[in-house]
């Protein structure tokens, strides 16, 4: 019956049937906008792209403070269907950040279909929307991070680290034009990696090896598998992440069917596959380890022998879970989604900052000074001793230009909020479930909270309370929800005193000895914004400090 009804239709028939569901659709999307719960200024969408066009031609960090210049502290967007309420205040957010299991505000992000398709469904921490299942890998992995012989581990590996590239630049030369971030993600990645695993990922040495042809010739066919298995490691983490934003702002139709968009699309998800291979086959490799080792002999610790015997005969510290709920093993997918975690974000978000500070203290020399002050003040005049946790406790201007940096240049330049709960927020009463974006970048930079936003001053973090610094009332004042690097509330980043511990110590480290030269000082910031800004480009020169 339906197929002859089909069959009936002449080519007039179905173009006027598809004109017609376009209407339908059309006046469907138009009624839903116009009705819509509390209406906010905004870029007006349309059917299917929704704000999509209207970004095109602008980083997305870009585009949002565009947007918040010209419709105010609160607006909305709209990308897939899906409505955004953009929040550039501190005093609507105060309820979204709570250090509280309580908060109306547990969940980063709504699990699209989109993230869905790229793997980005939660089973780690990052955008887990499972409240228990959160709740327990984040038990697991904040044991791992949060101990103080865990930190005392890291600068110890850090120093070891930055041993092995120095060793490589020095045999590069000072004349040799390097691209910092480069070696900054292989450096991350190799910390993290070795965190994360327990295993040394050799990219340092794979990379050096690759910038060198004749190094090629004396090197065996299996070592040289293994530098392109090191640079390919590195460059799906950075593809993963340069991905993201697509699967956010595109829908299922234009991510499937158009030309351009679709490639992409598919470049991505390849990318995905290899990616997600090789962590599965780390995860494999080490339960097999685990397996055949003896139960009366140790072993060594990492993060994924940690999740892999949680709860198990072989863990040492399953006494120490009071919580029910806690006390059973992890799952393979909570393992896998929180090394991907762990991998993804030691690696990209570490590597950027660090070349962002590199690149501000290229532009202002007074603050590099300033900085070197403090490092020989801490760390004496022995430039190969090692720098230890009461060195880095220390070094209190570092961290305040490392703060600055990030205000000026945030990598989380929002952050996501959905509330469980109904709740008022700038004014009006939000349904559960609904979607915010708090613009930090905006935040950051605003003369509301900021003295003189626009002027780069690390002083404006340093010993802030002091009666003789009378240049900033308004950052005397500690504005609460003014300023983040590492997120708020439950959803706090765990990795954070790894990533300070290891941004001050490389900084420490480098300059101590060395100046690093911009090889173009008038080129601009090299970025690209998705739903994180990373650097793309940082042309440098290596140079022996002159004392």
């Amino acid at each position: 019956m339906i197929s002859t009804i089909i069959l009936s239709f002449g080519i007039y028939d179905i173009f006027y049937l598809l004109i017609t569901f376009i209407i339908i659709y059309v006046t469907h999307y138009y009624y839903r906008y116009f009705t819509r719960l509390n209406p906010l200024p905004g870029p007006f969408p349309i059917p299917f792209l929704g704000n999509v066009h209207q970004k095109i031609g602008y980083e997305y960090n870009d585009w949002l403070k565009l947007m918040h210049k010209k419709y105010g502290d609160i607006f909305e967007i709209n990308f897939v269907g899906q409505r955004s309420i953009i929040l550039c205040r501190t005093e609507f957010i105060e309820n979204m950040n709570i250090p509280t299991t309580k908060t109306k505000y547990p969940f980063r992000f709504h699990i699209t279909e989109g993230l869905t398709e790229y793997g980005y469904i939660g089973t780690g921490l990052v955008n887990n929307n499972d409240h228990k299942s959160w709740k327990y890998n984040r038990q697991f992995f904040s044991q791992a991070m949060m101990t103080p012989s865990f930190n005392h581990q890291s600068i110890e590996w850090t120093n070891e680290l930055w041993n092995e590239m120095e060793f490589y630049w020095n045999k590069l030369g000072e004349d040799y034009e390097l691209d910092f971030i480069k070696w900054m993600l292989r450096f991350t990645n190799e910390i993290i990696f070795k965190i994360s695993t327990g295993k040394k990922n050799n990219s340092i040495a794979c990379y050096y090896n690759s910038l060198i042809p004749e190094n090629f010739i004396n090197l065996s066919e299996n070592e040289n598998k293994k530098i392109k298995d090191s640079e390919d490691f590195i460059h799906s983490i950075e593809t993963l992440v340069d991905g993201l934003i697509y699967f956010v702002i595109f829908n299922k139709f234009m991510r499937r069917y158009v030309p351009f968009i679709r490639g992409k699309i598919n470049g991505f998800l390849k990318n995905r596959d290899y990616l997600f291979e090789r962590i599965s086959n780390i995860i494999k490799e080490r339960k097999i380890e685990i397996e055949n080792t003896p139960l009366d002999q140790p072993l060594r610790h990492d993060m994924l022998t940690s999740f892999i015997t949680a709860n198990t005969s072989r863990d040492i510290n399953s006494t120490k879970h009071g919580d029910v709920d806690l006390l059973r093993p992890m799952t393979d997918k909570e393992i896998f989604g929180n090394i991907l975690d762990a991998i993804n974000g030691g690696t990209d978000t570490t590597a950027n900052l660090l070349c962002f500070v590199v690149y501000y203290l290229g532009h202002y020399p007074e603050v590099k000074q300033r900085l070197r002050q403090e490092l020989d003040e801490v760390l004496g005049n022995d430039l190969t001793k090692p720098i230890n946790y009461n060195n880095i406790e220390k070094l209190y201007y570092c961290d305040a230009v490392i703060k600055e940096v990030y205000r000026h240049s945030p990598i989380t330049f929002f952050i996501g909020r959905i509330n469980v709960e109904k709740d008022e927020v700038g004014g009006f009463n939000w349904p559960e479930g609904t979607s915010f974006h708090i613009l930090y970048s905006e935040i950051m930079m605003s003369k509301d909270y900021w003295t003189n936003p626009e002027k780069f001053d690390p002083y404006r973090f340093y010993k802030i309370d002091e009666n003789h610094n009378n240049n900033y009332l308004l950052e005397k004042q500690h504005i609460k929800n003014s300023f983040t690097i590492f997120g708020g509330g439950i959803r706090i980043c765990p990795g954070r005193k790894l990533a300070m511990i290891e941004l001050k110590c490389l900084l420490a480290l480098i300059y101590r000895k060395y100046d690093i030269e911009l090889a173009d000082i008038n080129s601009p910031l090299k970025y690209e914004s998705g739903l994180f800004t990373t650097c793309k480009e940082l042309i440098v020169k290596i140079k022996s400090r002159k004392f």
